[in-house]
């Protein structure tokens, strides 16, 4: 019987308990207050193996709600800021000011606060997409290039265990060459919504300054296409796209369907909505090549369902004795325990320090300022494909 690879000590919660002595990083937020759900994942990925002490943030343009919310989190009250330009101005000149900034926004203010602190070197973990438009996509791409700053896009979903198994796989030759891509992200959360209370209910996401040209490309797409492009390691270059709203009450984008000619003459297609009924968060990648096949789906986040060509198809669960290095340490519980969004999220925080201190960037390829910049490029294009009636456009 073969040993199992797993005594516990190869896992990531046990590596990481080794670090609680080193110097944690001082790391400030720009958003997420009250009520944020990203704001409150932003902060528990930070916190999971304790590389960062949050020490500022811009939580609320009202002073006192701002103070209120960040004294709950054990900031001091003259660091709970209303502004991050008073922020980073304020934090530059202090010994013990923030290294590392956390952009938690709509898109649209993206541009300005990276700047506003990648300009003094501190590094910055975005959430995504990039920006809402491509100047200011390709403008923050230079200003992150010529600080040498680290920066993180928050594509969490490229954490995940089992989908580092699925790029491992890949990468490694085992489904052979790729010839079909698919990616789904179906939910339905704009169903319900009636046109009396969309500002109520999408807010920001109808003002295209905030939001970029479309909502749902934004919302999912870009986490679509980053997770077809970090699994398979290959690129986009032609794109014929529907992006549409289904909705009678809606004004902005709600579904989008588009077909992929990838570099290699692979085929692809990725379909993301907000407008399927009782779709909840229900992303799935399949890959499929001339030797085999993976499929992974996030309801099911622990398995990875692998095909060899002419065998019936196996499941591979996580913390499993088959499994990747890669895969192996972004798992942080022993195998059969559930593990899931919280823990892929802190993947990318507990990597970005890795990142900093060891000054060099980390091994897994966190989502990077280019990765955001492609995020944008891929709206634009399947945009301008759906304006001209599918017609094909290279990215």
């Amino acid at each position: 019987m073969k040993k199992a690879k797993t005594p516990f000590g190869k896992l990531n919660l046990f590596k990481n308990d080794q670090l609680h002595n080193s110097k944690k990083l001082r790391i400030g937020f720009v958003g997420g207050g009250p009520n944020s759900f990203i704001g409150y994942t932003h902060r528990l990925a930070a916190r999971f193996d304790n590389r960062y002490e949050i020490v500022a943030g811009v939580f609320s343009k009202d002073k006192k709600k701002s103070v209120q919310f960040g004294k709950s989190l054990g900031i001091e009250e003259e660091r709970c800021y209303t502004d991050y330009c008073d922020m980073a101005k304020k934090e530059s000149i202090r010994l013990d000011g923030v290294q590392v900034v956390g952009v938690m926004t709509p898109s649209g203010d993206h541009y300005k606060i990276v700047k506003e602190f990648a300009e003094l070197n501190v590094h910055i973990i975005c959430d995504k997409p990039l920006t809402a438009n491509l100047n200011e996509a390709e403008a923050l791409e230079k200003i992150v290039k010529k600080t040498k700053i680290f920066f993180a896009l928050t594509h969490n979903y490229s954490a995940y265990p089992m989908l580092r198994e699925a790029k491992n796989l890949v990468h490694n030759n085992k489904i052979g060459k790729v010839k079909l891509i698919n990616v789904e992200y179906p939910q339905g959360y704009t169903v319900p919504v009636k046109k009396k209370d969309e500002s109520k209910i999408l807010k920001w996401r109808l003002n295209k300054k905030m939001c970029g040209p479309s909502m749902i490309l934004s919302e999912i797409g870009t986490h679509a296409y980053h997770l077809m492009r970090y699994v398979t390691g290959l690129e986009v270059k032609e794109i014929s796209a529907e992006v549409s709203s289904l909705s009678d009450e809606i004004s902005v984008d709600d579904n989008a369907f588009i077909i992929l000619r990838m570099n290699n003459k692979a085929r692809g297609s990725i379909w993301v909505s907000s407008a399927a009924t009782g779709g909840e968060n229900g992303l799935k990648i399949r890959v499929f090549g001339t030797k085999g096949a993976v499929e992974w789906l996030q309801d099911d986040p622990n398995i990875l369902k692998f095909t060899r060509l002419n065998n019936p198809t196996s499941i591979i669960t996580r913390a499993s004795n088959s499994i990747s290095d890669l895969s192996m340490k972004s798992s942080r519980v022993a195998a059969g325990h559930p593990e899931g969004f919280f823990e892929a999220f802190a993947n990318i925080y507990t990597e970005f320090a890795d990142s900093i201190t060891r000054s060099k960037k980390y091994l897994t390829s966190l989502p990077n300022i280019e990765d955001g910049v492609k995020g944008i490029k891929f709206i634009y294009a399947a945009k301008e494909s759906s304006n001209k009636n599918s017609k094909w456009i290279r990215i």
